[in-house]
């Protein structure tokens, strides 16, 4: 399993989302905690590092450290329709 990083920033837009795109997007990131690689897609350049979560309400911005065991996110949008 890996470990969720996330600044105050993000914190601030994840908690100000809609009822149904914060849950969302809670949801799909306890499953990338789990799995990142099934869960994501590749970011720009495919390097395993740099990954888009993509849900029907929101995308979000990822890095994934092997190493450390961490996902981090960096960015959060609410997909508008």
């Amino acid at each position: 399993m890996y470990r969720l990083l996330c600044d105050s920033v993000l914190l601030a837009v994840w908690d100000g989302l809609p009822d149904d795109a914060g849950h969302q997007l809670t949801v799909a990131l306890a499953d990338v905690l789990y799995e990142p690689y099934i869960e994501t897609e590749p970011f720009g350049i495919d390097d395993g590092v740099n990954r888009k979560l993509v849900r029907p309400l929101v995308t979000a911005i990822l890095a994934v450290n092997e190493q450390a065991r961490t996902v981090r996110i960096y960015d959060i949008q609410q997909t508008l329709h």
